[in-house]
């Protein structure tokens, strides 16, 4: 997250997101107890990295607004600089589980890991490019907020889908992203609505939502072709 030097606007995306943040954080630490935080000493290393660079971020989300603010910009362009190396430590590290997971998987297990595998790098690439946005538009605040407050929504698919997994078992697994996709848009269509008397920073929305469809589109479409499958094999393979 990268330094601006206009103040960001106090609302649901702005210097009023944190709470927001912390709900995300709650839901995730809810999807991830079973499979994580309940066995943290039989949990990877490469587990722990993902972690704490995944906390890193949602720490920065709730501190670099909270210094703009407080005209606090030296810090917030200091703070900002460590988001070249959390996200990148963020991503490999996710990659790389997934590497190691689609590897270890059994031969019945493989299709459904398969589709893992496209979920994680798909979420990834969406990551770093709304991340890469907001890089893009660091000296414009309004875009610039909005955009890196974006990113949280890659993060409600994974951590959404494992609550249900865990803890309402009763929900279908072909409805898991119908779901956390259709959260992800109605959280986009609030915003678009609440930006529309907006000043700047309006178009950000309505991108992301688009992003959003096609990311949706995809993973309704790709994961079960022969292309992905032999992309997954050679992943595997690595």
């Amino acid at each position: 997250m990268a330094s601006t030097g206009m103040q960001v606007r106090s609302g649901v995306w702005g210097t009023g997101a944190w709470p927001w943040v912390l709900l995300l954080l709650s839901v995730a630490v809810l999807g991830f107890w079973v499979p994580y935080f309940s066995r943290l000493t039989n949990a990877q290393g490469l587990a722990h990295l993902h972690v704490l660079a995944m906390l890193a971020w949602l720490g920065m989300l709730i501190a670099q607004p909270m210094l703009i603010r407080g005209r606090q910009l030296v810090w917030h362009r200091r703070i900002g600089k460590v988001s070249y190396a959390v996200v990148p430590l963020l991503v490999i590290s996710a990659l790389a589980l997934a590497q190691l997971r689609i590897r270890e998987a059994s031969p019945q297990a493989l299709p459904i890991q398969q589709f893992i595998l496209y979920l994680g790098l798909s979420a990834s690439m969406m990551f770093v490019l709304i991340w890469g946005l907001g890089i893009r538009y660091r000296r414009n605040a309004a875009l610039h907020a909005r955009f890196m407050v974006g990113t949280m929504l890659t993060l409600i698919d994974p951590s959404l889908v494992r609550v249900m997994i865990f803890w309402v078992p009763g929900v279908p697994p072909p409805m898991y992203q119908w779901i956390t996709f259709g959260l992800i848009y109605a959280i986009l269509a609030l915003l678009i609505a609440l930006d529309r008397r907006a000043p700047r920073g309006r178009p950000v929305f309505p991108t992301l939502l688009g992003l959003f469809v096609v990311l949706h589109a995809s993973i309704l479409l790709v994961p079960g072709t022969a292309a992905w499958q032999r992309f997954a094999s050679w992943y595997a393979a690595l």
